[in-house]
């Protein structure tokens, strides 16, 4: 079966790209790009870097319907999705291809979201957000809520580490510039019930199931738009990142300067990319896991909170994370594991444990026979200790 990655030349694309080809479910990978030199750089052997097909395409001049009618999956890398989510997502509905994409940005979630209708009237499957955050984290989310009877709030969280991207790519990262959008001008989060814009990198201390107090900065992502439609009773939900608070307090200054409009993204994010000094007295931070999902409520009618996090990653920093899953969301299509008509994401239709025996052979790193991921849950009392709280690690 052919699958077919739009910017499938790019770092998250090459990753996808590389990942498909190892697929004995797929006899060509497609890959639509302006520059497809790079593909020189993935690393396959050469029965699977038979099966790439590079085309090249302007995404916004060319019509994309030709080039993905006869594909079984059409996957999207190709960002930022606020210029090019609801394109591709519109030629794979008017191509009637079942599609997967990584979008990170809110904003897009919303438009794609809106395409429901139409994608169920031309009989696909549509799966957006599916990297790691959105994407597994949503998954993971899903999963902490059912430790409990009753979900009040769910947070999605990840650490600074994560926006680190192939060293060699171009400059700024795309990883960086999506950052600086997302952390500048107004977030949506849900407040009080209520979908809410508010001001990102927000302090907020959360406790976490066997570790503690943790300070985390809000950030404006997809998951605070798509987890409270799975979860109707929620009365909060942020995604925030975790990571030490001088480099929060080095960031703040140039996001501020960006919502000031005396600084560009594109320069903020080379700002950043060239590092943010650390104090010499700067304070030990308390760390957390890379990749987690905390979820607040009641368990067995006492207040309680679950949370569920990743242990392993995989090889290929920010496009490892992000391109295995979405390239394993893809298998489950042409699987038929996954069938459900119309504009879906992770949390509605990706099944934890399929997620997780799927990403266990490439998430080896630190060691891959250690836990893949841990569930923890612990009642909620007034000293938010993790006493009588229960750990389960599983492979």
């Amino acid at each position: 079966m052919r699958v077919t990655v739009v910017g499938g030349a790019g770092a998250m694309g090459r990753k996808a790209v590389e990942t498909l080809a190892s697929f004995e479910e797929v006899s060509e990978v497609r890959v639509l790009d302006r520059d497809v030199a790079a593909l020189s750089l993935i690393d396959l052997d050469g029965d699977e870097r038979r099966k790439v097909r590079p085309v090249v395409i302007d995404a916004l001049a060319d019509d994309l319907v030709p080039h993905i009618a006869d594909s079984a999956v059409v996957l999207s890398t190709l960002g930022p999705f606020t210029v090019f989510g609801e394109r591709v997502l519109g030629a794979a509905v008017d191509a009637r291809v079942d599609y997967v994409d990584i979008n990170d940005d809110w904003e897009p979630t919303l438009a794609a979201l809106e395409w429901d209708d139409r994608a169920r009237a031309a009989g696909i499957t549509a799966l957006i957000g599916m990297g790691a955050s959105p994407g597994v984290s949503n998954v993971l989310a899903a999963r902490a809520a059912a430790e409990l009877d009753a979900v009040h709030e769910l947070y999605t969280g990840w650490v600074v580490a994560g926006t680190e991207s192939e060293p060699g790519g171009a400059r700024p990262a795309a990883a960086l510039l999506h950052l600086v959008h997302e952390c500048t001008g107004k977030v949506q989060v849900l407040q009080d019930g209520t979908p809410s814009l508010v001001t990102p990198l927000e302090s907020m201390r959360l406790q976490y199931p066997g570790i503690g107090e943790i300070e985390v900065r809000t950030i404006g992502h997809p998951e605070t738009i798509t987890l409270p439609r799975r979860f109707p009773e929620l009365r909060q939900c942020y995604n925030v990142m975790a990571g030490p608070a001088w480099w929060f307090d080095g960031i703040a200054p140039i996001m501020a300067a960006v919502d000031a409009g005396t600084l560009s993204a594109h320069d903020a994010a080379l700002r950043i990319e060239d590092g943010i000094e650390r104090p010499a007295n700067a304070a030990r931070t308390r760390r957390t896991p890379n990749l987690w999902a905390l979820a607040h409520g009641e368990l067995d009618g006492r207040p309680a909170r679950a949370a569920v996090s990743m242990r392993r990653w995989s090889e290929g920093r920010m496009a490892g994370a992000t391109a295995i899953p979405a390239a394993m969301a893809a298998r489950m299509l042409l699987r038929g594991q996954i069938a459900q008509p119309g504009v879906n994401t992770p949390e509605e239709v990706v099944p934890f444990e399929l997620l997780m025996e799927s990403l266990a052979p490439l998430y080896n790193l630190p060691d891959p026979s250690g836990a893949l991921y841990e569930v923890t849950t612990e009642p909620v009392d007034n000293t938010a200790s993790s006493v009588g709280g229960r750990h389960d690690r599983a492979h």
